[in-house]
């Protein structure tokens, strides 16, 4: 059985995505590419291009770059949760309520102090941490808005099962919802599990394969030259 680390999904996605298209429209042609960079210079790890039953090209990337760190960051989650480093906080919160209390002869009222601001400080922190572990998530998706296509997705070295239970998972798979992001994923079995289905997206002005730099091999291959001297 592969390793967790033999897994990676650079290794079954593309073939998984190619199956997947060439099935949903029946076209007898999927380009699939490799590193294909915008006009801006901005990569996508895969780009799948096909020609749709209007003659117009559709092209879903993939996206495999932030894939360690977005692992990372959701399995460390799933086994350990937030750092421990908040019951320090409080406990140093509730050491220090104490101790001005009781310097001023505030005994009592210095305890029952500490315990309001110890818990406080505990949601705080707990909160902020929340918050500041989500954001870092978030931000390794904005590198998908420089790769525009009908469809984007995010292919993932992890086990689906991390997924589950797991809260920061959870805001993370509904941002990528809410962007229209398609999430499959490869684990230690080496299967790839389709966990979310990306929206497709509208292209204001044209189409999305002109935002690539391969725009006129790739046109010329799915629609021939005729189209190239139209246009």
């Amino acid at each position: 059985m592969p390793s967790q680390q033999a897994s990676n999904i650079n290794d079954f996605a593309f073939d998984y995505l190619r199956s997947h298209y060439t099935a949903r429209f029946g076209a007898k042609l999927v380009l699939v590419d490799k590193d294909e960079q915008t006009r801006q210079g901005h990569a996508a790890q895969g780009l799948f291009s096909l020609k749709k039953q209007d003659n117009t090209p559709f092209i879903a990337s993939l996206h495999t770059f932030n894939s360690p760190r977005i692992a990372t960051a959701l399995t460390t989650y799933k086994k350990s949760g937030l750092s421990k480093l908040r019951y320090a906080t409080a406990f140093f919160v509730a050491l220090l309520a104490l101790a001005v209390g009781w310097r001023l002869g505030y005994t009592v009222a210095g305890a029952i102090l500490a315990v309001v601001l110890s818990g406080a400080t505990f949601m705080l922190h707990t909160y902020l941490e929340q918050k500041l572990r989500i954001h870092r998530l978030l931000h390794l998706l904005d590198d998908l808005k420089k790769t525009p296509a009908d469809e984007q997705w995010l292919g993932l070295s992890i086990s689906s099962i991390t997924l589950r239970h797991n809260p920061l998972a959870k805001h993370f798979l509904a941002a990528c919802e809410r962007r229209g992001i398609g999430i499959i994923t490869v684990g230690q079995r080496a299967k790839v599990v389709l966990i979310k289905e990306p929206k497709p997206a509208v292209c204001r002005r044209g189409d999305f394969l002109s935002h690539y730099q391969a725009d006129r091999r790739i046109r010329k291959a799915l629609l021939g030259d005729s189209v190239l001297r139209v246009a």
